[in-house]
């Protein structure tokens, strides 16, 4: 299997354990071919097509943070303008519940 190549600095200080997951979420692009931050940045239409790939169609609150997750770690290692395809991406992957009240979730733009 070939490994995602970290950058030597990631964009942000995460704790071990954190960084543990985004590495095997990173790992799980690269086995689809995106190995590397350049092509994270260069290819997002194709990187969000394997985020599906990897955690199916459906649409419950486990696939929905499964690409949160997976959007987390590409933010992780790459720097990204403010508006970009994976930000589109994650306010389409939304929790549908605000696990802190019980209500539905409210989209920051709407607040």
């Amino acid at each position: 299997m070939v490994k995602f190549t970290l950058p030597d600095e990631p964009t942000k200080t995460i704790a071990d354990s954190t960084a543990k997951v985004y590495k095997s979420k990173l790992n799980a692009l690269s086995a689809l071919g995106f190995d590397s931050v350049k092509r994270i940045q260069d290819e997002p239409e194709e990187v969000i097509k394997a985020i599906k790939e990897i955690t199916g169609d459906g649409d419950t609150e486990k696939d929905r943070h499964a690409r949160r997750t997976i959007l987390s770690a590409i933010f992780w290692v790459a720097e990204m303008p403010v508006k970009n395809a994976y930000h589109t991406y994650w306010q389409k992957c939304i929790p549908f519940v605000n696990d802190a009240n019980g209500d539905t979730w409210v989209k920051k733009s709407k607040l």
